[in-house]
């Protein structure tokens, strides 16, 4: 669904909602609202113990008093995490001994764990009507809404980020409460994980469930990648990084809207956030791979930590998108400076398949960095070297300038979103006094020497 579509959905809803809903917000009660609503949906279906007809009383939308039950409990919600009242929360819960009531329990206690500065839920929507045999298990009036929340982490996040929840509501004694989220689209968040912890460091902070020790070193590891990419980028971004450090490769998947864990071994981290067309991110998250990561000598996660940094700093700074290779070349730069390798021995793979004159033809591109289909590896040496070869020839000053003249392009454009090839393109003469044709002919040049040097 797009931005622009969830808005009017939202809207509407709030529409169908308002002539019931007026009085739900975060300081609800939520036992006396919850039972109100109730008493108005059996009085509109002549179920009132007065027995009155209904014909006498105001009609009410039965959808709308779902979905402006569904909103108090929200709220309610919204309100407990903020004020810290678990009671409250544990209270919009079905109260039966379940598993989701289980995981709704751990929520609570992972969020109030966090550095919270906002915490809300958008409107409510209907979601599809449950299956015959989901309603024979949950009730034949149970029903499902999904939401759209925001939440901000203070200190870190530039602007409240969007978490989406399917959750579905049966009817009890005191009213409407929620008895699970699988029937519909609930990604895992970072505050589902089970046994979270948070620790701060001088620049950043680490959340997640992974051992403590672990933890405590990827802090260490992001305070010093801050100080290097400040080195090279600069200063105007957003220097306060969060890391989410998942226990399990599943959990890593989960996190990232992936349903299974396929390609994702050649991955140890990803920066994952949202970016509006013509703004900066403004609440980026470095996701940590266990496994992959794990795997690694120190220096190699030296090196994993500072290019995805290195990401947050250009994506924080920079407001249209640039060429793959430059992308991630540019990481690896700064992710390799001042550490003494060799570049033979670094890219070693790509040299390989250059001796053996299967090099690449072109810069890599975004099919070449889908680890679900392809080894990934050697497109990372690809645009590293490439970076390296423009640092080499033009200097650093420059090429990080290169960048930023391509992160701030409006035009040309394909559609509503600029055109990071075509602006490449234009500013290769303009950067350096050739065209990006000329320059990657000198690339795949120095590719041939550097295999031919095998040290």
């Amino acid at each position: 669904m797009t931005r622009a579509r969830r808005i009017a959905a939202i809207a509407l809803c709030a529409g169908l909602a308002v002539g019931v809903a007026g009085q739900l917000n975060g300081y609800l009660d939520l036992p006396g609202a919850v039972g109100s609503l109730r008493r108005t949906s059996e009085r509109a279906s002549g179920r009132d113990g007065t027995h009155q007809a209904a014909s006498a009383l105001p009609k009410v939308d039965a959808q709308a008093v779902r979905l402006a039950a569904a909103q108090g409990l929200l709220s309610a919600r919204a309100r407990a995490v903020m004020v810290r009242s678990k009671s409250a929360w544990m209270a919009t819960v079905d109260p039966g001994m379940s598993s989701f009531r289980v995981r709704q329990a751990v929520a609570f206690d992972n969020l109030v764990k966090l550095p919270l500065g906002k915490f809300s839920y958008g409107a409510a929507q209907l979601a599809p009507a449950l299956s015959a045999t989901r309603a024979r298990v949950v009730g034949p009036i149970a029903w499902a809404a999904t939401v759209t929340g925001t939440y901000s982490l203070a200190g870190f996040d530039r602007a409240p980020q969007s978490f989406e929840a399917t959750y579905t509501l049966v009817e009890r004694a005191g009213g409407w409460r929620i008895a699970d989220d699988s029937d519909g689209p609930t990604p895992l968040q970072m505050w589902d994980l089970p046994g979270l912890r948070v620790i701060r460091g001088t620049s950043g902070i680490v959340i997640g469930n992974a051992p403590e020790a672990r933890m405590r070193e990827y802090s260490r590891i992001g305070d010093s990648a801050v100080r290097r990419v400040v080195g090279v980028w600069g200063t105007d971004w957003n220097s306060h990084v969060v890391m989410v450090t998942p226990a399990s490769n599943t959990e890593f998947a989960r996190l990232l809207l992936r349903s299974a864990d396929k390609g994702l071994d050649q991955v140890a981290a990803i920066t994952q956030g949202v970016i509006e067309s013509g703004r900066r991110a403004e609440g980026d998250r470095v996701i940590i791979n266990p496994k992959a990561f794990n795997a690694l000598q120190p220096l190699g996660r030296r090196v994993v930590i500072t290019h995805e940094v290195t990401h947050i700093a250009a994506r924080s700074s920079t407001t249209s998108p640039t060429p793959i290779w430059l992308t991630e070349g540019m990481a690896d730069y700064v992710g390799y400076s001042g550490l003494g390798l060799s570049r033979s021995e670094v890219a070693s793979g790509l040299l390989n398949l250059v001796r053996a004159r299967k090099g690449p033809e072109a810069l890599p591109t975004e099919a070449d960095f889908d680890p679900s289909k392809t080894k990934i590896a050697t497109s990372y040496s690809g645009s590293w070297l490439a970076v390296c070869r423009l640092v080499d020839l033009y200097g650093q000053a420059k090429v990080v300038a290169f960048y930023r003249v391509i992160g701030s392009a409006t035009t040309p454009s394909h559609g509503d979103q600029p055109d990071p090839e075509a602006a490449a393109a234009s500013a290769f003469p303009r950067s350096f006094g050739v065209t990006e044709a000329q320059f990657v002919v000198g690339w795949k040049g120095y590719l041939a020497t550097l295999a031919q040097t095998r040290g």
